[in-house]
């Protein structure tokens, strides 16, 4: 009897087993919603920026609206970052091996089909086995994996959130060094005023020689530290560009200064409840907290394994018998008490690193909090009072040597003193932009 005979020979009844089977496993696959779409939608929640499509590595695509020719603000710059940085591109690509993991989570073992060919007087025979355990196993697998996805993109958004803060510190930085140059030219222009008053006082006899050398080295002091910062603002440049993903010198960066910041007017326990809510690092910790149980319910799923059998045998006379069976492991020696007491230790893990975010942020937000309120007040009685008194004695000065009261030399040194004013101001705009920065990321949302 041939085999095709045998299969012809099964009727309703018979095939209704197999039916079930090849139903069990189809659509085992589970689609992944946790993709960059979702983590563009974490960010523009929290920074009002989103994601543009995947670029083609190397390739700069520019966000729609932002134009490099008329000037680079520090939001623009931000924008440019997450469609073009490239270890954020990086990152978000792991966001494949998430949705594999899910797919490989929601499939269920393939059933092994065996065939026993007739030789001498055995007959033909058939089997079918299909590991069954799967059946209550997958839930908690799948569940695991779609937590650990979650969680992914969540810490995914978070690492946005610290691109989007890098940018802006290492724009105020940019700003504060090419300030920097501006001030130290203007200083080193004075500088060599002072030196060339200091020579021909010398050769008057109004000064000894040692302080005319004095002038002397403090104008090549000047032009060293010109030099310097002109170095500074290079480097500078350059890292801003690579984290905008920005590869080629013939782009230039022309940067728009800022317009200031404004003061918070939320208290410290409401931005403490912002932060608890907003951090997508801290629900990332409480999603491996869920991943965590559900695994602990995989390993004790595992502990009965169960295996369906359709055997088949061949009766002579074009005759074939199918019938069902199953396969039981009995867990008499082995539980997965490993399994088990693992899942558990990573579930206590995940709980106590749930716990350690959540200290951290709150740390991260008094801290930035805190630095944020100094610089700003600091900063404001630099504009507001420190840097106005000293442009007024200036210009005092100014009239008295028009008025033959001083000499001109007087005059350069309340410039220079002026200078050292400006200085100042700009550094401690630029530690206000940067405490601004770490404290909306310490928030986990712009609110500055």
């Amino acid at each position: 009897m041939s085999l095709t005979t045998h299969i012809a020979s099964i009727d309703m009844t018979r095939r209704y087993y197999i039916y079930i089977l090849i139903f069990l496993t189809v659509g085992c696959a589970a689609p992944s919603s946790y993709d960059r779409d979702y983590v563009s939608r974490g960010i523009r929640e929290r920074c009002d920026y989103e994601l543009g499509a995947a670029a083609e590595p190397g390739k700069l695509n520019l966000p729609e609206g932002v134009l490099l020719a008329d000037g680079l603000t520090p939001d623009e710059a931000a924008a440019i970052a997450l469609w073009n940085n490239a270890q954020f591109q990086a990152d978000l690509a792991g966001l494949g091996f998430a949705r594999a993991d899910l797919i490989e989570a929601g499939m269920l073992a393939n059933p092994v089909f065996s065939l026993l060919f007739p030789v001498g007087p055995k007959l033909l025979e058939t089997k079918l086995n299909w590991p069954i355990e799967a059946l209550w196993q997958r839930p908690h697998r799948l569940a695991a994996a779609e937590f650990d996805a979650q969680s992914l993109s969540e810490n995914l958004i978070e690492h946005g959130l610290g691109l989007i803060r890098d940018v802006h510190i290492t724009y105020a930085e940019l700003l504060l060094a090419q300030e920097r140059i501006r001030l130290a030219q203007e200083d080193q222009r004075l500088q060599n005023q002072i030196a060339d008053l200091a020579q021909r006082r010398f050769q008057t006899g109004d000064i000894s020689e040692l302080e005319s050398s004095i002038a002397q080295v403090d104008a090549l002091k000047a032009k060293d530290a010109a030099i310097r910062l002109s170095n500074e603002v290079t480097v500078i440049r350059h890292r801003l560009k690579i984290l905008l993903g920005i590869t080629s010198d013939e782009v230039q960066l022309n940067l728009t200064p800022y317009s200031g910041a404004l003061p918070i007017e939320a208290l410290i326990d409401e931005l403490l409840e912002t932060a608890l809510a907003a951090r997508p690092d801290l629900r990332a910790a409480e999603l491996s907290i869920e991943a965590a149980g559900e695994r602990v319910g995989w390993e004790k799923s595992k502990i009965f394994n169960f295996i369906a059998i359709i055997d088949g045998k061949d009766k002579g006379e074009e005759a074939l018998t199918v019938g069902p069976g199953f396969q039981l492991e009995i867990p008499l020696l082995n539980q997965n008490s490993g399994g088990v007491a693992r899942a558990q230790a990573e579930l206590e893990q995940a709980a106590r690193q749930y716990e350690t975010v959540r200290q951290n942020i709150i740390l991260q937000v008094n801290q930035a909090h805190a630095q944020y309120v100094s610089r700003r007040q600091e900063y404001e009685l630099w504009r507001r009072e420190v840097t106005p008194s000293l442009e007024d004695a200036v210009d005092r000065v100014e009239k008295s040597f028009a008025a033959g009261e001083v000499s001109y030399q007087g005059v350069l040194e309340a410039q220079r003193k002026l200078l050292e004013a400006h200085g100042r101001q700009a550094e401690l705009a630029a530690e206000l932009q940067r405490t601004a920065a770490q404290l909306n990321y310490s928030i986990g949302k712009k609110i500055i």
